[in-house]
């Protein structure tokens, strides 16, 4: 028994000689018998990824691709009883994978106080005011603080709730609290600044009501949580949300609670996201001791990296940077001292675990490599979430060393205007994605939602114009960092399937593939290179282990 359950089922094999050879061989054998989790599905153009197959036609049987080409090969050979679907105004492509979640948290979240684009200080407030009481707090998520002319602070909200708040910032990394909550957690004058957090203090030294980083961590213990029964519910209705966005597979961060929901969900055969779960390294001795290894587990839940932390984020000002920020007032902070995270990722890394490691500043990002780069191999790679700013001398690094990066290009819908204002030319080595493809890194995409919306299409048009919503900059931020339409669904498939160490079953719609697919309605422009069709597209059609989740 492993970490998540049995091992892997025996499947038949599907080698990569297979997948090279799909374009010559008409037919995956399978049983005769069509169950629920067949298909045959007609549309514009079938984005396959694997080299040489193309066509407008893709046959599935038993959850697996039996075969691709063109619908007036195909059609004749598909028996009348298989369930056609004519999308013939879509494109297709594999399933995406998002790269990097928060899934029950933000699962949860969709019904507390949404505070994302709330553009001033009194328009988060009055939201605040108006909120769901949960157990006696009111919580919520998602404010951003950098464009407000007023601070969040603990005295703006004792004005509108006397019951205690708690509200994470847009990136996760601070938390704005008032006066009740600060009591609820015993939180004074007197409370010391935790090693990798701050508690912002007033002008008399007393809590301003503003948490940073690890400083955070002092109020999770007060905060109260939903049941079990309510997070499966929440994590079963976000599923759901996640099949209609083209989302069919997931590498998730959290701890204990989500792992149990995803659990029950793969107990009631309910499960159909294809999840990596990554556990925090609070749990890293808990794994050693029942010699878990990570890519262990089924073909809907399986064992990722142990998740750890060397620095904070942009927005909150914590990311950790080799020199000052722009107005030369500090340099950020790192969240894990140097020997801590030696420590950590090589017992992991020996017992056969993967790292999944936080580093979003220059500084961080040097030392995850240098900390990283010698580590023995565990069965997936080990990874860096975010890699958000690089000094060019560190480019080539994670290629060399074989380490997946794990990126979330939608940041940059926000973070353009921010990064400018407080890296500035260092800019350059921030979210260069073609710099790194070029390297020949595996530059995995995600979304860290509830950071940002699990929506891909924000992310892919993100990666391919490098301009937030509004079409600013022109003609895109770092231009020369754009991707093309078929590297970025190749980051969000291909790249995250490596990732988890299935490239034999996931990534590309060839012959023996897993049936993880959507059918995407976007005006043809995006053949052309256009980001915006995409972005005003949709998922027409969901298809997961060869079962239809949405059909619009």
């Amino acid at each position: 028994m492993s970490y998540l359950g049995e091992k892997l089922p025996k499947r038949e094999a599907v080698s990569q000689e297979d997948v090279e050879n799909a374009p010559r061989r008409a037919f995956l054998t399978v049983s005769s018998e069509p169950p629920s989790s067949s298909g045959f599905l007609l549309a514009r153009r079938i984005l396959t990824l694997a080299p040489g197959l193309t066509g407008d036609a893709i046959w599935w049987h038993a959850g697996r691709i039996r075969a691709v080409g063109r619908a007036a090969d195909l059609e004749p050979k598909v028996p009348s009883r298989v369930p056609r679907f004519d999308r013939r105004d879509c494109l297709v492509t594999p399933g995406f994978t998002d790269g990097h979640t928060h899934f029950a948290s933000w699962a949860v979240g969709r019904n507390r106080v949404h505070l994302a684009d709330a553009t001033t200080r009194a328009q988060a407030l009055d939201r605040v005011a108006k909120g769901p009481v949960f157990r006696g707090w009111v919580m919520g998520h998602g404010w951003d603080a950098n464009s407000w002319s007023e601070p969040p602070e603990r005295g703006s909200l004792d004005r509108v709730q006397t019951l205690p708040v708690y509200l994470d910032s847009l990136d996760v990394h601070a938390a704005w609290v008032n006066s009740a909550a600060l009591m609820a957690a015993g939180i004074t004058r007197d409370t010391p600044d935790p090693y990798g957090g701050k508690i912002v203090r007033d002008g008399n030294g007393d809590p301003s009501g503003l948490l940073l980083e690890r400083a955070v961590e002092l109020m999770i213990p007060h905060l109260p949580q939903p049941s079990p029964e309510d997070l499966l519910a929440a994590v079963r209705e976000a599923q759901a949300e996640a099949h209609r966005l083209g989302v069919t597979g997931i590498h998730n961060v959290e701890g204990a609670d989500a792992l149990a929901a995803f659990r029950t969900l793969e107990t009631e055969n309910a499960l159909r996201l294809r999840v990596l779960f990554h556990p925090p390294v609070q749990k890293l001795p808990d794994l050693v001791r029942m010699k878990a290894t990570s890519g262990s587990g089924t073909d809907w839940l399986r064992l990722g990296g142990v998740k750890m932390f060397l620095d904070g984020s942009l927005g909150s000002r914590t990311a950790w940077m080799l020199e000052p920020y722009e107005d030369g007032r500090d340099r950020g902070m790192p969240i894990t001292a140097e020997e801590v995270a030696r420590e950590a990722m090589t017992t992991a890394a020996q017992a056969g675990l993967a790292c999944t490691v936080h580093a979003i500043g220059d500084a961080a990002v040097r030392r995850a490599l240098d900390l990283m780069s010698g580590l023995p191999l565990a069965a997936i790679p080990h990874r860096i979430e975010h890699f958000q700013c690089v000094s060019p001398a560190d480019l080539n690094r994670a290629a060399a060393a074989g380490i997946v990066v794990s990126m979330q290009p939608a940041h940059l819908l926000v973070d353009i205007p921010l990064a400018d204002r407080q890296w500035g030319a260092r800019s350059r080595g921030a979210y260069a994605f073609k710099s790194l493809l070029q390297r020949g890194t595996v530059v995995a995409f995600g979304s860290d939602v509830p950071v940002a919306t699990l929506d891909p299409r924000e992310g892919v048009y993100a990666a391919m114009e490098r301009r937030m919503l509004d079409g600013a900059p022109m003609p895109g931020w770092y231009p020369e960092e754009r991707l093309s339409f078929e590297e970025a669904v190749s980051a969000y498939t291909q790249a995250n399937a490596r990732a988890a160490g299935v490239t034999d079953q996931r990534g590309t719609l060839a012959i023996g593939m897993d049936a993880d697919l959507v059918a995407w309605q976007a005006d043809p422009a995006l053949d052309r290179g256009d980001g915006e069709a995409f972005l005003k597209g949709r998922a027409a059609l969901t298809v997961v282990g060869g079962e239809v989740m949405v059909q619009a």
